[in-house]
């Protein structure tokens, strides 16, 4: 079989966030449930807009849409955008999907509510990731709430050597690694064997990169979230109704900042 290297959106952006999350049981049950959170958790009425930053190929955008919301949605990878856009067209739905960098949004008090949902909050350096949240609070309106559903840093799933058979061949996914001294959950190579076109796909440094996530404690995000601005930091510890408060052994961690 050949072999060959690609990046992030070239490929894997479709490989993963496409036919990975299509192939998880239960996914769009898991969707519903996490909108309705975000719509109770911060107070949202229908009409109210919604930045959906690092949206993938659109599933919580949509949903969000089918419940009454003006929702705007980008992401690093146009081949997500494509596909999400094509969603909303199939669903009926509306959403003003484009490709962007999180590091460089230039809205200004513009929505009512912004998520970063599916821990996609953590991927550049310190002073990035903080640009991220500067430029989160610029977009919100006064008393507009930004939510951030992270993996919580002392209660990491266990990550596992695992094949899956997905729609065109069979991925292979190596477990993550925390580096605990860098505060980092370092993404490993992947394999994907496509059997549609007989060729091995590896991850290419751009790729790999993509897969790094800095991993923050509540001190240090609630830190960051005042520092930019924001003045009051609730803490939740799962993703879903009913909200329970945040712990060492939570499921997740839930940050919701008002401006």
């Amino acid at each position: 079989m050949e072999k060959v290297e690609l990046g992030w959106d070239d490929f894997w952006a479709e490989i993963f966030r496409v036919r990975h999350r299509r192939a998880i049981q239960g996914i769009e049950q898991f969707d519903q449930l996490l909108v309705s959170f975000v719509i109770e958790a911060l107070s949202l009425k229908k009409g109210a807009e919604i930045l959906d930053i690092a949206s993938g190929a659109g599933a919580h955008s949509i949903e969000f849409a089918k419940k009454g919301f003006k929702v705007t949605a980008f992401d690093l990878a146009q081949s997500l955008i494509d596909v999400a856009k094509q969603r909303a067209i199939d669903e009926k739905v509306e959403v003003n999907f484009f490709a962007g960098d999180m590091r460089d949004m230039s809205f200004e008090s513009q929505f009512n509510a912004a998520v970063l949902l599916s821990h996609s909050f953590g991927f550049f350096n310190h002073e990035e990731n903080k640009l991220v949240l500067k430029g989160v609070f610029d977009a919100l309106q006064d008393g507009g709430c930004l939510l951030l559903d992270l993996m919580n840093p002392y209660n990491l799933p266990t990550f596992q050597k695992t094949w899956t058979q997905l729609e065109g061949g069979f991925l292979l996914n190596e477990p993550h690694v925390l580096d605990a001294p860098a505060g980092v959950l370092t993404g490993r190579p992947a394999m994907f064997i496509d059997t549609e076109n007989d060729r091995i796909v590896l991850m290419d440094q751009d790729a790999l990169s993509n897969n790094d996530i800095r991993m923050y404690t509540a001190l240090e995000i609630r830190e960051m979230l005042q520092g930019v601005g924001f003045t009051k930091v609730e803490l939740y510890g799962q993703h879903y109704l009913p909200r329970l408060p945040y712990a060492a052994n939570s499921e997740r961690m839930v940050v919701i900042a008002h401006r």
